[in-house]
């Protein structure tokens, strides 16, 4: 393990400055810019596709065995009363995944009380009064537990755009990860028993735990800035691919333990949203979606988290682009740039400073090896 990144460290790195007034000294557990020491390098990745998913995967466990000692966050769970849960393993095999999440983020900033909230359809009602109660206990605002509230019934309605659902709460396939305002904690609400839940590996393997606490995480950085929305400044912060991406890659490889699970887990990832507009998985289109994300553009009414089609590219495109930064720079780098995020970098500065090339130029490696991935899974779903 590096030393944890002092500011003296960050002397004659790039300064950009996207959250005035809302930084903070984010720790960062290992030394920027990445080394270009590995297998694979921005330089050779073209040449090692294939290596890619493996090399990303045991860069994951690689991380999780050197940090002996998870942090102090205390896992609240609450099950409702009629919920059978979907992972297998139950309940300990949910703590052993966040343990290992907690892990795997040693040394940035995590939450102090991380509470689960895990029910299904018949125990829905019981959800919403439980965090009513929950939330008040934990000094969430009114408008907090309201919002929690209505994100979990829509955990268990149809989703018709992100953040927005519709009808009675009865398939409970959803999850969701929130920071909890003026807090050091966060909430995640997931719904169990849905139709198809018990034939999704992400869903029984307990990927998606992993991907949810990485959210938590992301948010954690901006813990004592000035916001009173740290989901939000981080959302803000990231392209929707990275949002995403890097929960239904490193967040699954976590889970994953053995990288067989994983290869299982990620097969019916390339098209796991369905077919898109946005993209025909060309080069030059893939390039287009990974640029168009500007920094500070996400919550416009024409940015990626309004975009259904964009937003959901994270789960798949995004996911891939996060993999072959994870085999090249290791899982840490992508909590890196959320860390000088909330330093008050932007995002292209961000991204200088941990893999030590360009935005614009990383970009145009990863629509290549991207295109030359796709072109290996056939053509996408009609």
């Amino acid at each position: 393990m590096a030393l944890v990144l002092s500011v003296g460290l960050l002397t004659g790195l790039a300064t950009g400055n996207a959250n005035a007034g809302k930084t903070v000294k984010a720790p960062i557990p290992i030394t920027l810019p990445v080394a270009q020491t590995g297998t694979i390098t921005f330089a050779n990745v073209l040449s090692h596709v294939s290596d890619i998913p493996q090399t990303a995967w045991q860069n994951v466990q690689d991380v999780i065995a050197a940090n002996k000692t998870a942090p102090k966050v205390n896992n609240v769970v609450h099950q409702g009363p009629n919920t059978k849960l979907d992972v297998v393993g139950g309940m300990p095999r949910v703590q052993a995944i966040l343990t290992r999440s907690e892990k795997l983020w040693a040394g940035f900033s995590q939450v102090k009380n991380f509470y689960l909230l895990m029910y299904n359809a018949q125990d829905e009602p019981w959800a919403e009064k439980d965090w009513a109660i929950t939330g008040k206990a934990a000094k969430a605002s009114a408008g907090d537990i309201k919002g929690e509230i209505q994100r979990i019934a829509g955990n268990c309605q149809k989703s018709t755009a992100p953040g927005k659902f519709s009808g009675k709460p009865t398939n409970c396939r959803g999850a969701d990860s929130s920071a909890i305002q003026n807090s050091d904690n966060a909430i995640l609400t997931f719904g169990q028993g849905g139709e198809g839940a018990a034939n999704d590996s992400m869903v029984t393997t307990g990927g998606i735990v992993g991907h949810e606490y990485g959210h938590a995480v992301q948010a954690a950085q901006w813990i004592g800035t000035s916001s009173v929305s740290r989901s939000y400044d981080a959302n803000t912060f990231a392209p929707c691919w990275l949002i995403e991406g890097q929960g239904n890659s490193i967040g699954w490889a976590v889970a994953a333990d053995t990288y067989d699970m994983y290869s299982t887990m990620i097969k019916d990832r390339p098209y796991g949203q369905g077919p898109s507009t946005v993209t025909d998985y060309s080069e030059a289109s893939l390039l287009k979606y990974l640029t168009s994300q500007g920094p500070g553009q996400s919550f416009k009414p024409n940015g990626c988290i309004s975009n259904g089609g964009v937003y959901s590219l994270g789960y798949t495109v995004g996911a891939a682009a996060t993999e072959i930064l994870t085999a090249i720079a290791g899982p840490q780098s992508t909590m890196a740039l959320y860390a000088l995020g909330a330093r008050g970098q932007d995002f292209p500065t961000a991204f200088k400073n941990v893999y030590g090339i360009t935005w614009a130029e990383a970009a145009k490696v990863l629509s290549k090896v991207l295109a030359a991935e796709y072109a290996t899974f056939g053509p996408p779903p009609q």
